[in-house]
């Protein structure tokens, strides 16, 4: 019996061993290819499944789309929203359609009928008789108050009419144009060559060409010689650079509103000059800083003027701060 019992331990033994090493060779095999080996388990147990692999294997459940889901009164209220939307944009389109018909036939109605000049005044000129400028001026009665081309008739009017510094042009509504006319006040002239006069005006626009006579308390422009001259016209000079030196210069003098102002010249860039009374002249040199340096002239001849108030010469102010005259 005993010897029995040895046998089947030692057959129960030999085949665990045998089933030990087919699972070893196996789990060998498949880790090969990455694999788990199936697990083990009692009779009647089922495998235990992870909360993943639970979700995984569940079927996925039918997606209905949003349409489907809709009752029938959904459906009957979207189609209402969509028929109150459409009216919505048509009303809007049919209101800009009538305002944009409206501010047409006003804007034909304001070009054509309204809105027509029936005045027109002129102020301020003297040198030019209303009907000289009334006809060069383009703007007309009868003719609409909206197209009226303002900066165009001024410009027109200081071109042919020299004398005209400038021309202030405006509406007034509903139907009168109001023509200011500022004419030049201070004359600048050029000696020719021919002992005639060429005149300008201080931004060295051309008035006459050919006058017979130097302008009473006009501003010479000494050591200057005219190139081309035009009526209505900025005159050319044989030296450009002159010229430019000539505009500053004067801008200069008009700036500070100064007096008794009766010559200017330029030699160059370094050397400009001012007259002063027609007996001082004012070297100024550069024109860097010429508005100190004139004031700073001013005041010496002011000084002088206490004393000998008929003094001649010529004032030193290439700086601000030393000032020196030589007395003629």
């Amino acid at each position: 019996m005993m010897k029995k019992d040895s046998k089947q331990k030692k057959n129960t033994k030999s085949a665990r061993q045998s089933r030990t090493a087919e699972m070893k060779q196996l789990d060998s095999q498949l880790g090969s290819f990455g694999l788990e080996p199936p697990k083990i388990y009692r009779t009647g147990q089922k495998p235990q499944y992870t909360e993943q692999e639970q979700r995984q294997s569940r079927p996925a459940p039918r997606r209905t789309s949003q349409a489907q889901q809709r009752t029938p009164q959904d459906k009957v209220r979207i189609q209402n929203g969509k028929r109150r939307l459409k009216k919505k944009v048509r009303r809007a389109l049919y209101a800009i359609l009538i305002g944009a018909g409206i501010a047409a036939v006003i804007l034909v109605l304001s070009l054509t009928v309204l809105f027509k000049i029936e005045t027109i005044n002129i102020t301020g000129n003297k040198k030019y008789t209303n009907e000289q400028i009334s006809a060069v001026m383009p703007i007309e009665k009868d003719k609409n108050l909206f197209v009226a081309d303002t900066k165009g008739a001024a410009e027109k009017l200081e071109a042919n009419l020299p004398y005209i510094y400038e021309a202030d042009i405006k509406r007034r509504f509903p139907s009168t144009i109001n023509v200011n006319i500022t004419e030049t006040a201070k004359i600048y002239f050029i000696k020719n060559a021919d002992k005639t006069y060429t005149l300008l005006d201080d931004r060295f626009k051309v008035l006459e060409t050919n006058a017979a006579k130097k302008p009473k308390n006009g501003v010479e422009i000494k050591k200057a010689a005219v190139k081309t001259a035009t009526a209505g016209s900025t005159v050319e000079l044989t030296d450009e650079k002159m010229l430019k030196n000539l505009i500053k210069l004067s801008d200069i003098v008009k700036s500070i509103e100064m007096e008794k102002v009766t010559g200017l010249y330029s030699q160059d860039v370094n050397n400009n000059f001012v007259v002063y009374d027609g007996r001082i002249t004012i070297k100024l040199g550069t024109l860097d800083k010429a508005e100190d340096k004139l004031y700073a002239a001013l005041t010496a001849i002011d000084k002088m003027s206490e004393t000998n108030p008929l003094a001649e010469g010529e004032i030193t102010a290439t700086s601000d701060k030393q000032i020196y005259f030589t007395e003629k």
